[in-house]
């Protein structure tokens, strides 16, 4: 194989040329940030199916709520015209299908022929105007204004685009920038859904470059201080170079772009693909060291004994990303899949490149000789003290294992972001000027025989209101049945509620819904009145919080509509509410298949069922090590988390391989157990250890990141390289020398 790949070297690097040239559009493609929900759902999925029919009767669910604070009312003149100016400058924008707010709110007013339509303010309206009209109108006043008038309320609902979440940033930007014109950010805040999204996908696209270039620079730092040969570090370079590009590449012609996931693509790549490498380089540096052949012959020389072991050690390691395929998860799929298809290529390019460039290389024998003596004594130093160390490990292990059982699953989004985020900063002023504001939506389907205006509904609906309004943490509530007490209202004044038992009036009311307010019933009633929503205001809550928010919404809902209507929970909330078992589900799973595929291939490759064992158990150690200090420091299984053991229990079994493959060549050259363990441990051990450094460094840095995600992907895939480091040089010399005696 070596020697085909050496014949054909220069017609390989042309087509890698062309893929490189083909595959450019991709890349450019791919570098476009997407944290939308066809990120996290898979097409079909139930959820993802609900929200998508909410969409089709209401349309858009991405509402930017902008509330105003006042100094201290926001009823003073300057700020009456502010307001009608905004929202004149809002609904001009392309993107905005509708505005909500006290600049352009309608009122019902009552006059010789009946009620009509008016605007809330005028050029010349004062407070007292305001407050005078909106009295009587309780219902609308609370969707306008705070009941002490020093906070305003805009709802901007968004229109629905094909593009739309590629244009949210610069949509939510025009919005952000109409609103400071007007108000100052000091007084005004920006929240919703989207500007959570928006955020995201600025603090991914920021990792993204900052990641790529940490992964690029400590690749460089290694190899010029370590080898201190430009050759080697343009070969390592090459591989993960083209590896990242050839695979970004792919990504994005497939129609796929990065993600809160994906954007630690380059950075796992980069890390990944430095394993063979250093492990060819180590090789070409033992054969240096030994005296055997030219420069030319030593480096194809260590590509052949090296890539039987590295084959192996990709496979294995693919196979632990692989097995997130099993996640209900699109975002954990596709970060499975093509974490893969970059470790194929590191493979494919550590032999390609490794027969153009490593004859030009000059070996660095020294540098090797003294990291094995080193090794060889500690591994010695372990070897005398494996009673002490033995109980150590188990107590160890013990003490991890007593923190797995307090491991929990949650999300909590907003908690993604740094503390002082601005998205973060608004999310706290709103919350603290207006209330809870975030959209809980409920869709109620009246029973055969009734309708939406049916007494009974509006009336059961306006108990299920009352009763949701006294539960923590829910603010606001506004439906259908908010529509015909506010018309009401303004026909009938303080009676208006009164008049919800009537079927006459709600007759009445719903006619002059439909007549005069067709845009503000369409957003309430569909489906001719066979189906309604009704909008539950709320805290950010994490995804358990807000499931056990929803059960007892629908508890509720059960008690006051269940005779009249059935009650579903729609829009995005569900979606995020049902993540949780998704990440248990795809952590169960994926460390299940993850063990059997990666002891599948050990045992293929060494042959030796017993051995196989040896080698996986041991490794086990590290995955208890990352999930015990979840568990005991409080840290929650979610998006960034839920493929840490898999992709843990992968990576750490590589080193264990080399190990093991090293080892049975010695002993099939004739070599007792001791002498096969010293002189492997001798010929492996410093490219164990400097891989291990290497990758422990550069998932640390990951925790300079700005999003939690990419801190705590990092910070925990260091501590498990170092429980994987651990094991390698302590747990598993022990249990290799206790149970493989065989002469």
């Amino acid at each position: 194989m070596i020697a085909i790949l050496y014949k054909l070297r220069y017609g390989l690097l042309a087509l890698t040329l062309v893929a490189v040239a083909m595959l450019g559009p991709g890349v450019k493609s791919a570098l476009v940030v997407d944290n939308s929900l066809a990120v996290w759902f898979l097409p079909g999925d139930p959820a993802l199916n609900a929200y998508q029919e909410f969409q089709r009767h209401f349309g858009n669910d991405e509402v930017v709520v902008v509330v105003v604070k006042g100094q201290p009312s926001v009823l003073s003149p300057a700020d009456l015209r502010g307001f009608q100016a905004l929202s004149r400058e809002l609904e001009a924008l392309p993107a905005v299908q509708s505005v909500f707010g006290p600049g352009n709110a309608t009122v019902p007013r009552r006059g010789p022929t009946g009620t009509y339509a008016a605007p809330l303010l005028a050029p010349t309206t004062d407070a007292a105007t305001v407050q005078g009209v909106l009295a009587p109108l309780p219902t609308l006043r609370e969707e306008l204004f705070t009941p002490d008038y020093t906070a305003a309320r805009f709802v901007i609902v968004l229109r629905q685009a094909g593009n739309f979440d590629e244009q949210r940033g610069a949509i939510l930007d025009g919005i952000r920038n109409t609103v400071y014109r007007h108000f100052p950010a000091s007084r005004a805040s920006l929240g919703g859904i989207g500007v959570i999204y928006a955020g995201l996908n600025a603090l991914s696209q920021q990792d993204f470059g900052f990641f790529l270039g940490v992964g690029y620079l400590l690749m460089i730092v290694a190899f010029v201080l370590i080898y201190r040969n430009f050759v080697l570090l343009a070969y390592a370079l090459g591989i993960v170079g083209l590896s990242t590009y050839l695979t970004l590449g792919v990504y994005g012609a497939l129609g796929y772009r990065i993600n809160i996931m994906t954007v630690l693509l380059p950075v796992v790549i980069i890390l990944l693909g430095l394993m063979d490498a250093l492990h060819v380089v180590n090789e070409r540096n033992q054969l240096e060291a030994a005296g055997r052949g030219d420069r030319r012959d030593s480096a194809l020389k260590a590509l052949r004994d090296t890539l039987y072991p590295c084959a192996y050690t990709s496979f294995t390691t693919a196979a632990g990303f692989l097995s997130l395929l099993t996640s209900p998860m699109a975002i954990l799929k596709n970060f499975g899949l093509f974490a893969a298809l970059g470790i194929g290529l590191c493979l494919v390019y550590t032999y390609v490149l490794g027969v153009l460039l490593l004859p030009l290389a000059q070996p660095n024998a020294r540098s090797t000789r003294q990291a094995s003596t080193g090794v060889v004594r500690f591994y010695t130093w372990v070897l005398r003290h494996k009673g002490v160390l033995s109980v150590a490990s188990l107590l160890l292990m013990l003490g991890l294992a007593a923190g797995v059982p307090r491991l929990r699953s949650d999300t909590y989004t907003l908690g993604y972001f740094p503390p002082d985020h601005p998205v973060v900063r608004d999310h706290a002023a709103m919350q603290a000027a207006w209330g809870p504001y975030l959209p809980l939506e409920l869709l109620v389907r009246p029973r055969p025989g009734q309708s939406l205006h049916s007494a009974s509904v509006v009336q059961a609906a306006t108990a299920f209101s009352d009763s949701v309004r006294q539960v923590p943490g829910v603010g606001k509530v506004f439906g259908f049945h908010s529509l015909y007490q506010a018309g009401l209202e303004a026909e009938l004044g303080a009676k208006g509620r009164k008049a919800l038992g009537s079927q006459s009036a709600l007759n009445r009311a719903d006619k002059t819904l439909r007549t005069e307010y067709p845009a503000l019933a369409g957003q309430f009633m569909a489906d001719s009145g066979r189906l309604g929503r009704i909008t539950v205001s709320g805290a950010m809550l994490s995804a358990s919080q807000l499931t056990a928010k929803t059960d007892s919404l629908l508890g509720i809902a059960r008690a006051t509509l269940g005779a009249v209507a059935t009650v579903t929970p729609a829009g995005y909330q569900p979606m995020y509410a049902g993540i949780v078992s998704y990440v248990t589900s795809s952590q169960t799973n994926s460390l299940l298949l993850s063990f059997i595929l990666v002891f599948a291939l050990v045992w293929l490759f060494i042959r030796d069922f017993r051995l196989a064992l040896l080698t996986v158990i041991p490794n086990l150690f590290p995955v208890l090590v990352v999930l015990g200090v979840m568990g005991w420091l409080g840290i929650t299984l979610d998006t960034a988390s839920a493929s840490i053991a898999a992709i843990v229990l992968s990576i750490s079994v590589d080193d264990t391989m080399h190990f093991v493959y090293q080892y049975r060549q010695n002993r099939r050259a004739g070599q007792s157990p001791e002498q096969a363990r010293l002189h492997t441990i001798a010929h492996v051990g410093p490219a164990i250890v400097l891989t291990s450094a290497i990758l422990f460094l550069g998932y640390a840095f990951m925790m300079l990141g700005s999003l939690k995600t990419v801190q705590l992907f990092g910070s925990l895939t260091a501590v498990a390289i170092a429980g994987a480091l651990l094991g390698e040089l302590i747990i598993f010399p022990i249990v290799l020398e206790r149970f493989d005696r065989r002469k």
